[in-house]
């Protein structure tokens, strides 16, 4: 399950379907304090007047950890206001109703047609540690059945997206009366995983169910990679799974971040300071949004 974990820790893939009533958290193998990567990204040409501190995040945390560090502090005391992936993820119940729009379809084959049989008696033990009627993952496309199992792996952690960054971040800036913008929507964001062939979805059903005791492990790894800004590691963990084929990473990754750079480009072009709060896998590798600013010009200059 490592890929979807990835997705769900890095790329604020929602949790909407895994049961509400979380478990007490396990005792997690993590770094306690760290200084996870952040960038200041600074105009060198003519119109290019705005400053964005760029920072990576992860979205679900354990309670008992310091990512916060004096660069970050000062970046969003400087900021005027700050920039996230989506918007609206606390109105769980239009949020829930869009995943639900976009995740049910007339027609869909019985799960556990959807893998192969030697992997039907395992997804049968997922189903059952997941508490989501089978009836409802039925009724899911495959992307969202898949993602609706690996969430409840999270989950089984102790861990939710309400103690992610951008939820602490967003509420920091709203008591300070500063502006929350976002990239993207709720529905434009899950829609990339809707607009993945049925080959691709079942691809990452399998992922769940072959590596479902994996999670405590996969999420220490990606965790502590991004608690000590190890952008090595935070690649070639999300670099895995589904995204190995070039044609999934294109879409699900390096098309969201032209996009991404797209937007800043243009927000760039005005005065100001904004903080810009994405997944951490957004921001490592050659194809990383900051990576692609500096080529439209700008400096790009790595301060933590």
């Amino acid at each position: 399950m490592r890929n979807i974990l990835i997705w769900l820790s890095l790329m604020a893939s929602l949790l909407l379907t895994a049961c509400n009533n979380a478990p007490d958290p396990v005792a997690l193998n993590t770094v306690k304090t760290g200084k996870p990567a952040l960038w200041k990204v600074t105009g060198s040409k003519p119109g290019q007047v705005g400053v964005a501190y760029m920072f990576g995040t992860i979205h679900i945390l354990p309670n008992d950890v310091q990512w916060r560090t004096p660069a970050l502090e000062s970046a969003i005391a400087e900021s005027d206001q700050l920039v996230i992936e989506v918007l609206g993820l606390d109105d769980r119940q239009n949020a829930a109703k869009i995943f639900s729009r976009l995740a049910v379809s007339p027609g869909q084959e019985q799960l556990e047609s959807r893998v192969k049989p030697a992997l039907r008696k395992d997804l049968d033990r997922i189903i059952d540690a997941a508490n989501i009627s089978e009836r409802s993952l039925n009724r899911m496309e495959t992307w969202a059945a898949a993602l609706s199992l690996a969430s409840a792996q999270t989950k089984s952690l102790g861990l939710d997206s309400s103690d992610g960054v951008e939820k602490k971040l967003t509420a920091q800036f709203e008591k300070a009366g500063k502006p929350v913008t976002a990239l993207e929507t709720i529905e434009s964001q899950l829609s990339y995983f809707d607009r993945l062939s049925e080959e691709q979805q079942r691809q990452m059903l399998v992922s769940v169910v072959e590596e479902s005791g994996d999670s405590q492990q996969a999420f220490e790894e990606l965790f502590n990679a991004w608690m000590t800004g190890d952008l090595e590691q935070i690649v070639t963990l999300s670099d895995t799974g589904i995204l190995k084929d070039p044609k999934t990473r294109e879409y699900l990754l390096i098309k969201r971040n032209k996009d991404w750079a797209e937007q800043l480009d243009k927000h760039l072009q005005k005065p100001g300071v904004s903080l810009v709060a994405v997944g951490a896998a957004h921001l490592a590798g050659p194809d990383a949004v900051q990576a692609m600013l500096a080529k439209r010009g700008y400096t790009v200059e790595q301060i933590q």
